[in-house]
């Protein structure tokens, strides 16, 4: 059963504890904040202050609430006061000693049933419990920053957490409209642990040149639809932070998934940090700035050819919906849906988009080899490129929006400078994109026009080199497989899961409602691909046996969930 809880205390007052001091006084609680310096208590109050004066600012509090809010905290330097409390949050840096000495202090003012919970993001609440007098009174309580308006709270138990804590860390959670999830200890938790193994194979793809900085953000921001992408997201957390919860992480793990990053560690080392140092991933104005400046990495402008005309070759939704957007777009439209049309007429076309669809209907192609009634003959995409290769001029972009390799078609064609692969992906909250595939040998010319004709008919262009899932499934995939694992771990739900991601780090939908919608088939293909691209060498990549058992038996992860199909 629950207690009830009316005073609370804060130790540390810094950016995450001054959060979590407002938080418990907009809940209505008594706070009582302590830290370590008349300083930084001045800071953690300048803080609260300045928290609560945007809030006013931006009409979700009045000048009353703001004072009655102010009024039910107290901040001091000293231990003693804090002696009346029901519970107390140390939010102090992340160092094992300087926790152990935290809970010491605590422990010799506190009364025997206060709660003692920990915010670490990273370490084993059981190693901060260890030297407690009552172990079985500390508990994990981790806010996501900012504190006041993020949801939510992961309450982390330890093997002594007696349940009665555990319930009122819950309760307390909800009472003051937070989404907790109850979870077991383990490096990461939910949250962090999924985020590092994505943010981990972001990273990766930008230290080895695959993808630019500010197309990788593109692709997770407006490809996937999270709040940001994972270099912005990193210069604003801090890359000493990021390091730092990527050590203890791979610490547990062991994965390659979880590897820290050379590239981040001589970062950190060099003191680029992110925002608060002014440099990091991006340039920033000042230190402490939001304001972004260019640096030697912004990329060049580059013109492109002007183009007029575009063809698209192949019947189907996508090439339906294609052909019309070229044709808002302002280009003059070729569109060819007979597999055996005559290409010549394509001399001068500008933009040559292949995009066949097998699953199209069609009244079926009659004699020896033909396909099943029902569907489209298709054209013989290697045959197509080569022709293509003939009958248009030098210059004219050659581009595929089906799973070919632009290499290959590069190669069969004659073109390599002049051919991409496009990936079209639908639209989340935050736009749409479209990746463009290249080569080696893919000319920057090529690369300049490809960008804005996918500008032209209202979407995002994102380039990376061409390799399986190009930025967009590659990472979203893996994460997806990734949460899969952990539900098959047994160590969080399905729904506890969704919740983490959706309410501690903004993701528009959990991510097995994103498998549920996207069809598990489909993400089960991709990890596939993804996997079999490596030769099976990466075995964190391999797909979850859990994600197969959905598969095969048609089962959404979330209960209630419809089906895409409509079922």
């Amino acid at each position: 059963m629950a207690r009830e809880i009316t005073t609370v205390g804060v130790v540390g007052l810094g950016t995450m504890g001054a959060g979590i001091v407002e938080v418990f006084a907009r809940g209505g609680l008594t706070v009582i904040g302590v830290e370590s310096s008349q300083e930084f208590a001045e800071r953690g109050r300048s803080i609260l202050q300045a928290s609560t004066d945007r809030a006013v600012a931006k009409g979700k509090l009045d000048e009353a609430g703001q004072a009655d809010i102010l009024g039910r905290i107290s901040i001091t330097t000293e231990y003693a006061d804090l002696a009346p409390v029901d519970l107390v949050v140390e939010a102090v840096p992340e160092i094992m000693s300087l926790k152990h000495d935290v809970i010491g202090k605590l422990e010799a003012v506190l009364a025997d049933d206060a709660i003692v919970a920990t915010n670490t993001s990273s370490l084993s609440i059981t190693e901060i419990a260890a030297p407690a007098k009552v172990p079985g009174r500390v508990i994990g309580m981790h806010f996501f920053n900012p504190a006041p308006i993020l949801k939510l709270v992961e309450v982390i138990t330890t093997p002594l957490t007696a349940p009665e804590t555990t319930e009122t860390v819950r309760t307390l959670s909800e009472s003051l409209g937070k989404k907790p999830v109850v979870i077991g200890d383990r490096a990461g938790f939910v949250a962090n642990y999924l985020l590092y193994g994505y943010f981990s194979a972001a990273l990766a793809m930008y230290e080895s040149g695959h993808v630019s900085r500010e197309d990788l953000d593109t692709a997770v921001r407006v490809g996937i639809g999270l709040p940001m992408g994972p270099l912005t997201l990193g210069d604003l957390v801090g890359l000493d932070v990021l390091h730092h919860i990527s050590d203890v992480i791979y610490g547990h793990s062991r994965s390659p998934h979880h590897a820290p990053s050379t590239m981040l560690e001589r970062m950190v080392l060099a003191g680029r940090l992110g925002r608060k140092s002014g440099q990091g991933f991006y340039t920033f104005a000042k230190p402490g700035s939001g304001q972004l400046v260019d640096d030697e990495r912004t990329p060049e402008v580059t013109s492109g050819r002007e183009i007029s005309s575009v063809a698209v070759i192949g019947a189907g939704a996508l090439a339906e919906e294609l052909a019309g957007r070229f044709t808002e777009g302002g280009y003059a439209v070729t569109h060819l849906t007979d597999p055996a049309a005559d290409l010549s007429g394509l001399a001068e076309v500008g933009l040559v988009v292949e995009a066949q669809d097998e699953d199209a209907p069609g009244e079926g192609a009659q004699g020896e080899g033909a396909q099943d009634e029902g569907t489209v003959e298709l054209r013989d995409v290697d045959e197509l490129f080569a022709e293509l290769g003939e009958v248009t001029a030098p210059g004219t972009i050659l581009a595929t929006v089906n799973t070919y390799s632009a290499v290959a078609l590069a190669a069969i064609s004659g073109r390599p400078e002049d051919t991409v692969v496009l990936s079209v992906h639908a639209p989340t909250p935050n736009g749409q994109v479209i990746e463009a595939g290249r080569t080696i040998k893919t000319s920057q010319e090529t690369i300049a026009t490809v960008r804005a004709v996918i500008k032209a008919i209202g979407a995002e262009p994102v380039v990376c080199k061409d390799r399986t899932g190009l930025v967009v499934d590659a990472l979203l995939v893996t994460h997806l497989n990734d949460c899969v694992k952990m539900l098959d771990e047994g160590y969080a739900s399905a729904e506890d899961i969704d919740t983490a991601l959706q309410f501690g780090l903004g993701y528009p939908s959990g991510p097995f409602a994103m498998i549920d919608t996207l069809g598990a088939d489909e993400v089960l293909a991709v990890a596939e691909e993804l996997y079999s691209g490596t030769a099976g060498f990466q075995t964190h990549l391999a797909p979850s046996p859990l994600l197969v058992e959905h598969v095969l038996l048609d089962e959404p992860f979330l209960s209630g969930q419809a089906r895409p199909d409509g079922q």
